[in-house]
């Protein structure tokens, strides 16, 4: 089981940054997405996009929403946003590396969770996810490392922990010791 984990926790921010329309349409669909009305609450950060195109957290609400819906294509384009607006988005690397799991383009994950990790290493989920995407591109040796990184950050990782046992039968049965 190659799970793949998005950080899966809308944002609410507050501040004189942003316009009061979209702040409050982003608590709206902020509130819809806590009761998983990812469809309401992707309409409400839609607003909240038209009113303040500026405003981050809106993209990254909606990104997530859509990815709970599995719309990995409009997440994705979503968290690309939010990233342009703020560079060192972890956690949306993070999750646009796991949507990308998602849509098979291993490659572009490996890419976003290893930003991820350069921004946070010791951000145990974006190794986790970076290994999964090694683990599909059957690169055993360095999604050990990355699974073993996981779990030294966050031992009951059991995700992590059930991988990396996956990558370890893969790699001895493709070296022949099996």
């Amino acid at each position: 089981m190659k799970k793949v984990i998005i950080s899966g926790f809308f944002l609410l921010f507050s501040s004189c940054l942003y316009s009061q329309e979209a702040e409050t349409l982003n608590a709206r669909g902020f509130r819809q997405a806590q009761k998983e009305n990812y469809i309401k609450a992707i309409t409400l950060f839609t607003k909240a996009v038209r009113a303040d195109a500026s405003f981050t957290d809106a993209w990254y609400n909606r990104a997530l929403a859509y990815s709970k819906l599995k719309k990995y294509e409009h997440a994705i384009e979503d968290y690309t946003k939010a990233i342009s607006m703020r560079p060192k988005f972890r956690i949306a690397y993070n999750n646009r590396g796991a949507d990308k799991i998602e849509l098979k383009d291993y490659d572009g994950a490996v890419e976003d969770c290893t930003i991820a990790i350069e921004l946070d290493t010791s951000y145990a989920m974006a190794w986790y996810n970076r290994g999964v995407a090694r683990l599909k591109l059957r690169d055993y040796e360095k999604a050990i490392i990355d699974f073993e990184k996981a779990i030294v950050l966050n031992p009951g990782y059991r995700e992590a922990h059930m991988n990396m046992g996956i990558a370890k039968e893969r790699l001895k049965q493709m070296m022949g010791l099996e």
